[in-house]
């Protein structure tokens, strides 16, 4: 009787252990089912939200102002560079020879260098534009309007063009935009280690390609891999002829390659190279530029190889890049070659060039520098640098960041053929310190000295070897002439 009772009391047990987990298990399914009822009725609330922001239009504003509308979107963007520029330059480069007073080609003065205002957005799933102009100095270069006291009101279309991003890495563009050309040409004005970019690449690009004209671009990129390629069919830089000649057209091609690229290290590496058909009739061909400010407008190294030679058929220009990142140290430095191709001989404003079926010139520079209280960065979608991001801005309390470097640049046109004479050579050497309060504001300061050769002497005040200054100071063009120059820019962009 106790072993059946026993017995009993077992199977009992063992049917509330199995109706108890029955139970259990079906409770667990409810659950489970109650919850992924839950998920599905949160995703339908996530996508009916989705779906009304898409139609929702968003507004931010600081810095800049930023309108965006589902996959639309414009931005309002500009940035003011405004620069006090102050020279000492040796005796001998007075402008008046018979001034008694002496004084210097290389005047003090400040200047709006950028005065830009534009608008960027896209639109339509792919779309994308941007419109800009210019009040500064740099509207100035570009314009083709007299201005014979420099007091005049000029206003420069900068940019205006339009794209297509025809996958997440690729785009193809048309309008007036920059050529891709140049480690220095192709980062930002806004961004650059120096006031300006150095004269030797100024002096090959700038009254040559551009640096902005109208063109057809198609850019590809990859940050895993490191590489960048772009390539450009251009026409003339000015939105208007100015000439009764054919525009100018030609082709441009840039690949950059990064073996190395992280956040602290990075590699460059870099080629471009630009051919232009040009018209005989074109006299603009220039090489030339000044010390390395925008204040005084003074060219110790001049060639207008345009209007003195003419016959221009077409231009080739190319150059090899190099820039190193690592930590809060770098540097970059680039090499330029141009040719310019004669059509015709012959004599030409009174002299000889037959010889000249050709005019060659090649310049470069390198510099480095060091960053603290950040890092300066790269980008491999344009293939240039990028200025430091601000951790610790000034009107929070911080220091901002702190970056000193130093240039050297070298710009000769005494070799461009034989029958046309030295047009001056140029060694810069150039001090900055740049000091960023914030993402979007920075005070810089440049100091130069410029050694210009007997030449370039020549080219800024027009004396002849021998000539006398001020009765006392003869011009032996022995020695380098020195210009020191001290440059200061107060930056913002939005």
């Amino acid at each position: 009787m106790n072993k059946f009772k026993k017995f009993l009391n077992i199977f009992t047990l063992i049917l509330l252990i199995f109706n108890f987990k029955v139970f259990v298990q079906a409770d667990d399914d409810n659950r489970i089912e109650r919850i992924e009822s839950q998920v599905q009725d949160a995703l339908i609330k996530i996508k009916a939200i989705e779906k009304k922001n898409k139609n929702t239009t968003e507004m931010k504003v600081g810095p800049g102002l930023k309108i965006k509308s589902g996959k639309n979107e414009v931005k309002l963007a500009g940035r003011i560079h405004f620069d006090v520029g102050m020279h000492d330059a040796d005796p001998i480069l007075g402008c008046d020879v018979a001034n008694t007073e002496g004084g210097s080609c290389f005047v003090d003065g400040t200047n709006f260098r950028r005065l830009r205002l534009g608008f960027s957005g896209k639109y339509g799933g792919g779309f994308y534009y941007k419109a800009q102009v210019d009040w500064g100095a740099s509207a100035k270069q570009q314009s083709t309007l007299s201005d014979a006291d420099g007091m005049n009101d000029i206003t420069s279309v900068d940019e205006a063009f339009m794209g297509y991003k025809l996958s997440k890495n690729s785009t193809i563009s048309i309008g007036k935009q920059k050529i891709p050309l140049s480690f220095a040409e192709s980062t930002s004005s806004n961004d650059l280690p120096f006031i300006e970019r150095a004269p030797s690449v100024d002096a090959m690009t700038d009254h040559t390609l551009g640096p902005k004209r109208m063109s057809v671009q198609y850019r590809n990129w990859d940050k895993k891999m490191g590489y960048l390629f772009e390539t450009a069919i251009h026409g003339a830089g000015d939105m208007t002829p100015t000439e009764a000649v054919d525009e100018q057209l030609g082709y441009t091609a840039r690949i950059v390659y990064a073996p190395f690229m992280s956040k602290s290290t990075v590699l460059h590496l870099g080629y471009w190279y630009d051919f232009t058909d040009t018209d005989t009739a074109d006299t603009s061909m220039e090489w030339d530029y000044r010390i390395g400010l925008n204040v005084a407008d003074e060219k110790p190294i001049d060639a207008d190889i345009g209007s003195d030679l003419g016959d221009i058929n077409n231009m080739t220009h190319w150059g090899g890049e190099i820039a190193l990142l690592y930590n809060n140290f770098w540097a970059a430095g680039e090499w330029l070659w141009g040719e310019m191709e004669r059509e015709n001989g012959g004599l030409r404003n009174g002299a000889n060039v037959a010889t000249c079926t050709s005019v060659e010139a090649n310049m470069g520079y390198y510099e480095l520098g060091y960053t603290m209280g950040g890092q300066r960065r790269y980008t491999i979608k344009k293939g240039g640098w990028k200025r430091p991001k601000v951790k610790n801005a000034v009107n929070k309390g911080g220091m901002g960041v702190h970056e000193f470097g130093v240039r050297f640049s070298n710009s000769s046109l005494n070799d461009l053929c034989p029958g046309y004479g030295s047009q001056g050579s140029m060694r810069n050497t150039t001090f900055g310190y740049n000091w960023q309060l914030t993402n979007n504001n920075r005070i810089m300061v440049n100091y130069i000295i410029a050694k210009l050769d007997a030449e370039a002497v020549d080219e800024v005040t027009s004396l002849s070897p021998g000539a006398s200054f001020n009765g006392t100071l003869t011009n032996s063009y022995g020695n380098d002439n020195q210009v020191k120059a001290l440059g200061i820019r107060f930056q913002t962009n939005w």
